[in-house]
């Protein structure tokens, strides 16, 4: 597990190092114009829940886990969050962060990792988007669902995404596995977990890969992104274009072929 865990941290040192932007938290290949458009559809989204959730931010602490290049620490902050800390496992991502945001406390570890540095109880909300996919090794996964329930108040709220399949889970190399639905539904349980809701975060800027012919799909989406990969310009008119069928399949559709949100609440 710490071979495992070392790997990783050095995997995203590198990763931001070289990509401090959208790209470096979202998909590389894809440049920085797309995903600048990718993140507007997350911003609007991620506002939109938490007034359905009917939080009242100025009263909570909150987590970020995974807080990467810091943007939805800039969420909660803008929301004007009580107390807000981060947490990421790489030492780059901490070492800029903390320049960026010197009122935030930051913690530099592994939420997976064995022994939590977190207080117990400490938080309402623990945000986890786009992270827990990054967990490949399931004794992993379910060390940090463990992790974030000690870190988190009875009745608090664990806020993450994934694509959430309706079919078989699916790794890609050794830094991205999408599992099933059953298996997050059930682990959430097993960890002290209510699963209250889940609602879509990216239905086209993002692969349809909880589909009935995932493959298929899959390849034609990829085919259609070429000439978003060799060109900034092209992932700018792209992102434009997509972005209002985005922001309005997200608030009408009840789940997505993507990546979905997820909300579970603790239990005492």
């Amino acid at each position: 597990m710490i071979a495992e865990n070392q790997r990783q941290r050095e995997y995203w040192n590198q990763r931001l190092c070289r990509n401090w932007g959208p790209e470096g938290a979202g998909s590389v290949v894809y440049g920085r114009q797309f995903n600048l458009w990718r993140y507007r559809v997350r911003a609007k989204v991620f506002r939109r829940l938490v007034r359905l959730m009917g939080l009242q931010p100025d009263r909570l602490s909150v987590l970020d886990v995974g807080c990467g290049t810091g943007f939805y620490l800039g969420q909660w902050q803008a929301l004007e969050v009580k107390h807000l800390a981060g947490l990421d496992i790489s030492d780059w991502a901490v070492s800029q962060l903390a320049h960026v945001y010197p009122d935030i406390a930051l913690y530099r570890t592994d939420i997976s990792a064995e022994d939590s540095i977190l207080q117990e109880g400490a938080f309402d909300v623990v945000s986890a988007m786009d992270v827990l996919v990054h967990i490949v090794d399931d004794a992993a996964y379910l060390n940090a669902l463990k992790n974030i329930h000690h870190a988190l108040k009875a009745g608090g709220y664990l806020i993450c995404s994934d694509s959430f399949f309706h079919g078989n889970s699916k790794q890609f190399e050794d830094y991205w596995r999408g599992r099933s639905l059953s298996f997050v539904t059930s682990a959430m349980h097993n960890s002290g977990f209510e699963v209250v809701s889940r609602m879509p975060m990216s239905v086209l800027m993002a692969a349809p890969t909880d589909t009935r012919r995932r493959e298929l799909n899959e390849r034609v989406w990829e085919k259609m992104m070429t000439p978003v990969r060799h060109s900034e310009w092209v992932g700018f008119l792209a992102g434009m274009l997509i972005y209002p069928f985005e922001l309005l399949l997200v608030s009408i559709l009840k789940e997505s072929p993507a990546i979905e949100i997820m909300i579970c609440r603790r239990q005492p």
